[in-house]
């Protein structure tokens, strides 16, 4: 059964890494320029800090699984409703490839810089929170077993996600443009969206 939430991590990590943001740009740009190596390491950063989030997330949430098992109802529909608003405002953006300079020559100190990059924001470990939730995987035992899987899935499944994006940001090279960013974001965007959708009508109709 714990295998079962090894599998849910990977996905929620590549679902998480996704998004177009600072980060992505930053490995995108490495890669077309350094290399896919270059933009594998750097992008190891911000999923080194996705597997920390996680893991809080998911340990935070095991620990709660009595108080969860209460009111997870209500939970997941707060955790719909805010995957909603993450998918919106998501299909809004419009990220650009010349948005974010990358100043760092060193490939691990850059690694290090996405590694801060995405630990100071809070609100990607609330983004953790409200999919665990809205997927129904706020209760996952009180041994920790589960949250340990789901955890190593998350690392591993963001992991995946920057070796995808190294290595076809290299091989597309200069052939990237604001569209192919802007249909990724959309694509993660519906995804998003529709965890929260199916997160309302399990706990409002069905």
């Amino acid at each position: 059964m714990s295998f079962i939430y090894l599998v849910w991590g990977i996905l929620i990590g590549l679902i998480m890494a996704a998004p177009i943001g600072p980060v992505n740009i930053i490995c995108i740009r490495r890669a077309m320029t350094k290399g896919p190596m270059n933009g594998f390491v750097v992008g190891l950063g911000a999923a080194l800090a996705d597997g920390l989030f996680g893991s809080l997330a998911a340990f935070g949430l095991a620990g709660l699984t009595q108080i969860l098992s209460d009111i997870n109802g209500w939970f997941e529909i707060v955790g719909g409703i805010a995957l909603i608003f993450i998918g919106i405002n998501l299909w809004f953006s419009q990220p650009h490839v010349d948005d974010i300079k990358d100043t760092y020559k060193d490939r691990f100190k850059a690694a290090f810089g996405t590694f801060l990059l995405t630990i100071t924001n809070p609100l990607t470990v609330l983004g953790f929170v409200a999919i665990f939730i809205s997927l129904g995987l706020g209760n996952m035992g009180d041994n920790y077993l589960n949250a340990t899987f789901i955890s190593i899935g998350i690392l591993l499944g963001s992991s995946l996600w920057w070796a995808i994006l190294a290595v076809a940001s290299a091989r597309l090279s200069k052939k990237l443009s604001d569209g192919h960013l802007g249909k990724i974001n959309k694509t993660s965007a519906v995804i998003i969206f529709c965890f929260g959708f199916l997160a309302l009508i399990k706990n409002l109709i069905l």
